[in-house]
């Protein structure tokens, strides 16, 4: 997949397409949580978390296959343990995601430190691309869409059927009166609680990817805080994107791009202007997170949430 490291339009769209995936996939586990009603700013522990089950799985099993599908069960784990602080102890839950994502840093530091690499567990590989054939022959598509890593197939794969089940399935509707109207959908008999746990649960699974792709998707090993804090970026994809699926992608590519770009660019080691001194890399790292703050601080106000978000439901 010689177009993903070109400096050429389809190799920056590839980048793009790949720096998107990891957002693209936590915007949706965020989505599902919120359209039912739960905040969940633990999409960052989720992936960090589902991240180290990556390769701690498929270095014990000697399968990378294994790695992802630890990798998502692990993150599953996760979103259930935020759906139980949130609707059954009904802790706060902008405060449970915090404490997911400290134990997710601190936890998975000292399992790396004293199981990973005692035991020589720690670098099982990473996937290679993909390549369709025929398809990917298609001139300037073709390696753009079909000549990408696994975890970017899966992705696109759920974007479609996360989009399909939620806006056009009775599963679906049912989620989203959870998330706007609990009372009145607990009256027509759906059960709230149950409906937000399947929903975190299966947004924590599908943070286990975006996770994965961190790990055994790209790098090959575990590296502390390696997601970066990608999970609250795509947080603000989800948001730019008016929790709406499509509109998640779409803001998850803006950030891809200026995350593609800022590799791009250390690689052309461009200069200031007037003064001849080297961009410091640093200043080129902190676009993507300037890119976010100012997306977000733009749609703040334009965007509305679903109604009940945040509050606990209590049947009567």
């Amino acid at each position: 997949m010689t177009s993903g490291t070109s400096l050429n339009l389809p190799g920056m769209i590839q980048a793009t397409l790949t720096a998107a995936t990891p957002l693209t996939l936590g915007a949706m586990c965020g989505l599902l949580c919120e359209r039912s009603g739960i905040i969940n700013i633990a999409i960052e522990g989720m992936m960090l978390f589902g991240a180290f089950a990556g390769v701690a799985f498929a270095a014990l099993f000697n399968n990378l296959w294994m790695g992802l599908i630890a990798a998502t069960l692990i993150g599953g784990l996760v979103g259930g343990l935020h759906a139980v602080l949130s609707i059954k102890y009904k802790v706060d839950q902008i405060v449970g995601g915090t404490v997911i994502n400290i134990l997710a840093v601190g936890a998975t530091r000292f399992l790396n430190l004293r199981l990973l690499e005692p035991a020589g567990l720690s670098t099982p590989g990473h996937f290679e691309a993909i390549r369709i054939p025929l398809l990917a022959d298609i001139p300037i598509v073709g390696p753009i869409l079909f000549e990408n890593h696994p975890t970017t197939f899966i992705m696109l794969i759920l974007l479609v059927a996360v989009n399909y089940v939620v806006f056009f399935t009775p599963w679906g509707l049912r989620m989203r009166a959870c998330g706007e109207h609990p009372r009145a959908a607990d009256t027509v008999g759906i059960h709230v609680n149950r409906m937000r746990y399947i929903s975190v649960i299966i947004g924590g699974l599908i943070a286990g990817v975006g996770g994965a792709y961190f790990s055994i998707g790209q790098v090959g090993t575990f590296e502390d805080g390696m997601t970066r804090g990608q999970g609250f970026v795509a947080l603000a994809a989800m948001i730019f994107g008016n929790w709406n699926p499509t509109g998640a992608f779409i803001a998850a590519l803006l950030f891809g791009f200026a995350e593609a770009l800022q590799v791009k660019m250390q690689i052309l080691q461009p200069v200031l202007p007037f003064i001849n001194v080297p961009l410091p890399p640093e200043f080129l790292q902190t676009a993507p997170y300037v890119l976010t703050i100012i997306v977000v601080a733009g749609v703040v106000g334009k965007v509305r949430p679903p109604a009940q978000e945040g509050k606990v439901y209590e049947k009567q």
